[in-house]
């Protein structure tokens, strides 16, 4: 079975990491990593010498036709929304089955931009409505699609872990030295793009408020975007540059998780199920503060992660507050976190699920056209 995957080249997120993860671990059928133009995702697939080839960044692609028929792909899957815009122009005239892997809630995706919000999530609804087929990465996603009349099959497959590229580079004492960080503070990480829908506004409010009850705690937000300038002037207007630290993009976020007593996520929404940046937190040994995104509550107790009930600043502050009255309890909980994540989100059952669905659609695809 030959796999194409159809997926921009610049994505540094969380659906790129996934695509990775397929190209690198699945067993039963072959894979070619397809980049709509060059950046982030392209480079780093290339390096880890992953089978890419780079189309050109245009929705009418005749490229990727060529490439369908020369290459006898079975099938092709399309991830994020400019591949799906691509897919509803192309449909017609792929000769191979096709799906989509739907990482987030398309609704939301442009919410960083008020014209893109209006003009693009019509768009990316138009192209995610072309498909007969969807991978889910949650059962809040395919929720999300039945919801909204999506028809066609539909199945749900979890995060997977890449233990093999997940590796601790520095020590907890080495990251503290480099960011000005004393040893024996108390540190929040946030792993994040900054976009509105990862809520750092609500973060660093509640943040603001738990500072002022206690001296020795720092929060770390590590990633880039568009609002990181907006969220360094407001810390500045806070008089927080000293507590709350902005470590840009960093290429191995881990050593961060590594060096803090808990990681926390305040996104409104998160497509993938587990969410990566929890899993991560799970492998560094560090338990975690979460929103309820990706499936949390579900898949995740309360022996392993805070779970935010409402998202409120007020809700982010309180279990800001539990976690750190409970430090004691931090280590038991990283390392319960840790079994979890081994234990049940591993690369082999990750690969397995697309495999059989693979399978499904390529047989219902076949049925159809008569063979």
């Amino acid at each position: 079975m030959r796999v194409l995957h159809i997926i921009t080249g610049s994505d540094n997120g969380g659906g790129g990491a996934h695509v990775l993860n397929i190209c690198k671990y699945s067993k039963k059928f072959n894979n070619i990593l397809g980049c709509i133009g060059e950046g982030y995702l392209y480079e780093k697939a290339k390096k880890q010498e992953i089978n890419t080839v780079m189309f050109k960044n245009k929705i009418n692609n005749k490229e990727i036709i060529d490439y369908i028929n020369k290459n006898k792909i079975d099938i092709v899957n399309f991830h994020g929304a400019k591949a799906f815009l691509i897919h509803r122009v192309l449909k017609n005239k792929i000769k191979a089955s096709t799906l989509a892997s739907v990482h987030s809630d398309y609704r939301y995706d442009f919410l960083n931009n008020k014209i893109k919000h209006f003009l693009f999530t019509p768009l990316s609804k138009y192209g995610l409505k072309s498909f007969n087929n969807y991978m889910c990465i949650s059962n809040y996603i395919k929720d999300v699609l039945e919801e909204n009349n999506f028809r066609g099959e539909k199945c749900v497959v979890n995060n997977g872990i890449d233990l093999d590229n997940i590796n601790i580079t520095k020590t907890k004492e080495e990251i503290r030295k480099e960011y000005g960080i004393l040893q024996n503070y108390f540190v929040f990480v946030n792993v994040a793009r900054m976009h509105p829908i990862k809520n750092h506004n609500g973060l660093i409010n509640a943040f603001y408020k738990l500072r002022d009850e206690f001296e020795d705690i720092k929060l770390v937000l590590v990633g880039d975007g568009e609002l990181q300038d907006k969220l360094q002037k407001k810390v500045l207007e806070l008089k927080m540059e000293k507590d709350i630290i902005f470590t840009g993009f960093v290429e191995n976020p881990i050593n961060i998780m590594n060096a803090s007593e808990i990681s926390i996520l305040t996104s409104f929404n998160e497509g993938g199920s587990p969410p990566i940046v929890i899993l991560e937190s799970g492998i560094a040994n560090v338990p975690a503060i979460s929103s309820k995104v990706g499936d949390i509550e579900k898949n995740f107790n309360d022996k392993t992660v805070f779970v935010i009930n409402d998202n409120s600043e007020e809700e982010i502050y309180k279990k800001m507050k539990e976690a750190y009255l409970k430090k004691d309890v931090l280590n038991i909980m990283g390392k319960e976190l840790y079994k979890e994540v081994i234990d049940n989100y591993d690369m082999e059952k990750f690969c397995n699920t697309y495999y059989s669905f693979y399978k499904k659609v390529i047989k219902t695809n076949k049925f159809k056209n008569g063979v």
